[in-house]
């Protein structure tokens, strides 16, 4: 099985001869419908097995949807990045998109820990981007705009986990990065119990969702995550919690006009709602808010067709693209000949 599936992991060469792994699915680059390009930025720790957890082939191609995944460095079978930034990222997000022919704009999505890489796509190439859609995205706690009094709400409603990582991820960072190479997930049995101990920080409804088909695909992304010695999550341990991104929400505001949709579980013990309050609170005519009731970190989005067929609908029509409909030859040539 595994030898099968490394046959099948697919690369793009980066322009420093780093390798980065990714996947595709729905409407392929040779078929003749009209795309639209999506590219997804992958959670912590995940893959780019994850996609759009048990989204439909058929909804895709029924939306003329090419799905990019990719391995983030550090994960799954990229390279590693060791001198990584958000900016850095960002313009490799714009090389990677010229390389898969993904069209000078493209759509993205993030899902969680994703979520820190697409802010910085929009703050640093936002020129490449048609549309942005996000679940539960990661932001920057200590981002200036946000007041005291609404981090400290956001950081509250952190599960105990993510809690005590702000602090030594902060001020002891090479801690981390050892520990998450050498003790996190040193083996798949690792990866096994993580998954049987879920539920001891999840919400209900994210507890409901951890069925043997969630709970296989999760153990199978998670497993991919680890390749590089966990390199990505160690990275992103200590991006993510650093108080200074490089850019602040007025930066965003001032680079990107697009449409930016933003959904989130209000019972999500992961990624609070609270803080995509705050951020649009600050950012009131860019982003659009869609709380999900009931709701939490998986169980909004994974295997969840009504929210991912809502998402594509909400964020190609929002960008003022017409539906999917197949390239006649007369266009063909027509194109060909200017």
């Amino acid at each position: 099985m595994e030898e099968e599936e490394e046959e099948e992991v697919m690369f793009v060469t980066l322009h420093d001869g780093r390798r980065l792994a990714y996947r595709e699915q729905g409407v392929t680059a040779n078929d003749r419908i009209v795309q639209k390009s999506l590219l997804v930025l992958h959670g912590t720790p995940s893959s780019r097995l994850a996609g759009m957890p048990g989204v439909s082939e058929d909804l895709l191609k029924e939306m003329g949807v090419r799905l990019v995944s990719i391995d983030r460095p550090g994960y799954g079978r990229s390279d590693k990045n060791q001198s990584q930034t958000f900016e850095s990222f960002a313009t490799e997000i714009a090389e990677i998109a010229d390389l898969l022919a993904l069209g000078e704009k493209f759509w993205l999505l993030a899902y969680s820990g994703g979520g820190s890489y697409c802010w910085a796509a929009i703050r640093y190439i936002p020129h490449r981007i048609a549309g942005v859609a996000m679940w539960a995205p990661y932001g920057n706690y200590w981002w200036k705009d946000i007041p005291r009094p609404e981090r400290k709400i956001c950081l509250k409603a952190l599960n105990r986990n993510s809690a005590r990582l702000f602090p030594i991820a902060r001020y002891m960072p090479r801690s981390v990065v050892y520990f998450f190479t050498r003790h996190f997930f040193p083996k798949p049995t690792g990866v096994n119990k993580f998954v049987e101990t879920l539920s001891s920080f999840l919400s209900p409804p994210d507890v409901h969702c951890l069925t043997p088909e969630f709970s296989l695909g999760l153990i199978r992304d998670v497993i991919e995550s680890t390749k590089q010695e966990n390199h990505g999550v160690a990275q992103d341990a200590v991006l993510d919690t650093a108080a200074d991104w490089g850019f602040e929400l007025p930066d965003i505001q001032k680079a990107y006009k697009g449409p930016l949709h933003i959904w989130n579980g209000d019972e999500d013990q992961l990624v609070p709602l609270h803080l995509q309050e705050c951020i649009q609170k600050q950012l009131p005519d860019l982003v659009h808010l869609h709380p999900v009731a009931g709701e939490g970190h998986f169980s909004a989005f994974c295997y969840n067709d009504k929210i991912q067929r809502e998402t594509l609908t909400t964020l190609f029509e929002d960008s003022g693209v017409a539906p999917a409909e197949e390239v006649s030859l007369d266009d063909e040539q027509k194109n060909s000949e200017t």
